[in-house]
């Protein structure tokens, strides 16, 4: 029996599509609204400086604002400066409230047309075609009619056979049936409003009732399924987002261009708002590209709806009703036969690019229903542009709100909030991504082991591609990053650091699928992992996006610690003290953000709670315990042996080092021996921590991300609890030179709380390597491992240890109440840091 289902549907044993299986129709619509918004942006900020009346208001504020004496008289003080800076923004504010204005129009427009689109969608769909413009809707209106009816003989037994088919597919009300008699195809068509769905049949589909009663229940599976799926919504929205995306941005666009080269442009441009000015040529390629963009996320929406609605269909309706499914689709295009290799390639192109799948694809989806769902590098790789294109855009857009707002110039505050934002929308796609991918990785075909690298390198490709669009058309400027002259050079510099993030975020999220999905009912567990993604990772994205902006070529370059002029001539010293004093600049950004060390503990704390939460419902936390307390013990070792090196560290210094280096307190411009003590403390943390994370990798069995975060996370809590005993180890040596010793221990909780982040941040560059080198320990070991078959301990059978889930819970909450303190005692020590980004 199982043989003659697979020679009917094709399908391997145990692929049945089920009926609830995701089909990615709502994140590419998501991804369209997306790439609209960040099209219509760019499009509404350009097209504003088109209108003449725009740009001589515009233009005409910054020259007023310019001969103003107050603003461009030369200042001597940094208050002075300060009050001109305050005086142009003031001034420049009501150009940039004509701009917003203009910007909001657009999009209420955008988002008007896009509604009235889809309103209005039942009275066009039921139009005749154009006889000449096929693709058109005309004004008369199609021959339909309401069938069947049960008081007609003729037709009641098909009126019986759609209610059946309805309750089979849980559609319910049922829909209104209307038949197209002048039809040649044998279709149907779903269509209407939420509380008035409609379903067109073809008279031949109709006939077919009789002769070939699969294809008929195949066609109307199909339409059922596009209504139990939501597809009808989601379908002509994407339609109506379309049109309007080019009856309000892209036409009026290409006419405002048209009209700007054809008058000559602006007249006179300040120097200050030279950057404002549009290079018209350059525009329209990137506009081009926008539109292009758009259009392909449309038919990937109208693609996955399609082949979604088939794999339900089938799951709905047994083999024979997927046997069947096979001949009531399309019959291939014939396009391409009989002309040149050229265009026929070309007609394949835009056959798979098209808004129809082809029947090649709907029968391998059929026959491999994990395709459906399984993310592919194309949909990241869209996400990263559309992301890349708001941030071209995004530079004017901060810079208008910060002066329509607060009447002040853009900030770091305003680069990292605007980081944050994109970082978010990013994260959150590859959240989901990943999670899909997991879902389905048991399916057949099997990707292979490594393929999810392939996603974060698709998204951070896309991103970068879409940041670099306005290279392509300016070769001078790009305003998401302000790197002028720099050209492409700046994805060489930033683009590693950004992919090696993505990486480390990917990793953390398969395996936290992977520990989850067995143990998970429902989609608790899913939004739990984006939004605690989204939480933790975001933020880095920010730093990224906000150092990057500053235009600098070596802010992510690590700057090794200057070498101290007393006790230079110890090579050495000299060596210590300059690698122990590094810093790398996006770190330290990071480390004022004030709930860093929350998003870490966010990493560890959500997968483990949910571990054994969900295994104790499941039966499955005896696995996780174990694990959880080697990690725990692993990391309290470390810290341990962090006090222990502090207690040994004065000692070793006093008989290493002259008396003139161990007293020689430093100043503002040269670094004394304090500072290089307490930078080597920092040292021996980051190392422990890093020895940690080699054992915790290389003993787990899986979950190895969170619990490597949860180890070291205890050893920087112990060795910064430990930084006292160490110091009261220096005042009772008088390391450091004191005229008294002092051997009591020095508390000085807000100093903890900003040392454990300090700790914490810096342990992370030694704790990522140290566990990739521990997971290859582990493969290394097990691929030499020989088990022995046979063999038993003298004692028997090893009893597990047990471990109380309250010893665990007890631990757990002890770390999060030392972080979350952290955190509440470090807020007040950077309000300055945090004043000084906001004023710039």
């Amino acid at each position: 029996m199982t043989a003659m289902r697979e020679s009917f549907t094709g399908r391997r044993s145990g692929q049945r599509a089920s009926p609830g299986l995701p089909g990615g129709t709502t994140s590419r619509l998501v991804l369209l609204i997306a790439a609209v918004g960040a099209g219509g942006l760019y499009v509404f900020l350009q097209a504003y400086f088109l209108v003449p009346q725009n740009a001589d208001f515009f233009f005409g504020t910054f020259s007023r604002c310019f001969r103003d004496p107050r603003i461009g008289l030369p200042q001597q003080s940094s208050h002075a400066f300060e009050e001109a800076r305050r005086l142009m923004a003031t001034c420049q504010q009501p150009a940039f409230v004509d701009q917003a204005q203009w910007v909001g129009i657009g999009f209420l427009l955008l988002c008007g047309m896009s509604l009235a689109w889809y309103l209005s969608h039942p009275w066009w769909v039921t139009r005749s075609r154009c006889e000449r413009f096929p693709v058109l809707p005309s004004l008369r209106s199609r021959p339909l009619s309401r069938f069947p009816s049960k008081d007609d003989p003729d037709s009641r037994e098909i009126a019986e056979y759609l209610d059946q088919q309805c309750r089979t597919a849980g559609v319910h009300p049922p829909p209104i049936w209307m038949l197209d008699a002048l039809a040649r195809s044998s279709n149907g068509l779903a269509f209407g409003m939420p509380w008035r769905r409609r379903v067109i049949i073809d008279a031949p589909l109709v006939r077919r009732f009789h002769t070939d009663r699969d294809v008929f229940r195949a066609v109307i599976a199909h339409e059922l399924a596009h209504l139990r799926n939501r597809d009808v919504d989601k379908t002509y929205l994407a339609f109506g987002i379309w049109w309007a995306f080019l009856t309000v941005a892209v036409i009026p666009f290409g006419v405002l261009t048209l009209y700007s080269a054809w008058s000559g442009g602006a007249p006179v441009i300040p120097p200050g708002a030279m950057r404002y000015l549009v290079d018209v040529p350059h525009a329209v390629g990137l506009m081009a590209a926008l539109t292009v963009l758009v259009h392909l996320i449309r038919n990937s929406v109208l693609r996955a709806r399609e082949l979604h609605a088939d794999a339900t269909a089938a799951a709905q309706s047994g083999y024979e009703g997927a046997a069947a499914i096979p001949r009531a689709l399309l019959d291939p295009a014939t396009a391409g036969k009989g002309q040149g290799l050229a265009r026929a390639a070309f007609g394949r192109l835009t056959r798979r690019l098209g808004y129809w799948p082809t029947p090649e694809k709907r029968q391998r989806v059929l026959r491999e229903p994990a395709l459906l769902t399984r993310p592919t590098v194309w949909e990241l790789l869209g996400a990263g542009v559309v992301a890349g294109v708001f941030t071209a855009s995004a530079d004017d857009l901060v810079d208008t709100l910060f002066r329509l707002l607060w009447g002040k110039l853009n900030t770091r505050m305003g680069d990292l909030t605007v980081g944050c934002a994109i970082g978010a929308a990013l994260t959150g796609v590859l959240a989901a991504a990943v999670w899909r991918a997991v879902a389905v990785s048991g399916l057949e075909p099997r990707p292979p082991r490594f393929a999810w690298l392939a996603l974060p390198a698709g998204l951070v490709g896309g991103y970068l591609a879409g940041a670099s669009l306005p290279l392509l058309t300016d070769g001078t400027e790009l305003p998401a990053t302000t790197l002028e002259g720099q050209g492409f050079t700046w994805l060489l510099m930033t683009g590693p650091v950004l992919l090696a993030g993505a990486v480390c975020a990917t990793v953390w999220l398969v395996s936290a699928a992977r520990g989850l999905l067995p143990r998970a009912r429902g989609r608790g567990a899913l939004y739990a992992v984006v939004a605690t993604s989204v939480v933790s990772f975001a933020p880095w994205f920010a730093v990224w996006y906000s150092v990057r902006r500053t235009g600098r070529s070596d802010g992510f370059q690590p700057v090794l610690g200057d070498a101290p002029d007393m006790g230079s001539s110890i090579g050495w010293y000299t060596v210590l003290s300059r690698w122990t004093g590094f810093t790398w600049q996006p770190l330290t950004v990071q480390g004022r953000l004030p709930f860093t060390l929350v998003g870490l503990m966010l990493l560890w704390l959500v997968p483990l709670t949910l571990l054994l939460v969900l295994g104790k419902a499941s039966g499955t936390h005896a696995d996780v315990r174990p694990q959880i307390r080697t990690a725990l013990l692993l990391g309290l070792a470390g810290g341990a042996a962090v006090i222990v090196a502090a207690v040994a560290l004065p000692f070793l210094a006093r008989a290493a080092l002259p008396p003139a280096v161990l007293h020689y307190p430093g100043t503002r411009q040269d670094t004394g021996f304090p500072g290089v003590y307490w930078h080597t403390y920092i040292a021996v943390a980051c190392i422990a921590q890093g020895f940690v994370a080699v054992l915790i990798s290389a003993t787990a069995r899986r979950h190895r991300p969170a619990l490597v975060l949860v180890g070291t996370a205890l050893t920087a809590l112990v060795a910064d609890l430990g930084r006292a005993l160490a110091f009261a180890v220096v005042g009772c040596t008088r390391l450091f030179g004191a005229a008294v010793r002092q051997c009591s221990v020095p508390f000085v909780p807000e100093v903890l709380a900003e040392d454990l982040r300090t700790i914490a941040l810096r342990g992370l560059p030694a704790a990522i390597p140290a566990t990739l080198l521990g997971v290859g320990i582990r493969a290394l070991t097990r691929s030499r491992t020989v088990p022995q078959h046979g063999t038993h301990t003298a004692g028997g059978r090893r009893r597990p240890v047990r471990t109380r889930t309250w010893l665990l819970a007890t631990a757990l909450i002890l770390l999060v109440a030392a972080d979350v303190t952290a955190v509440a005692l470090a807020l007040p020590g950077y309000q300055c840091v945090w004043e000084t980004w906001i004023r710039g």
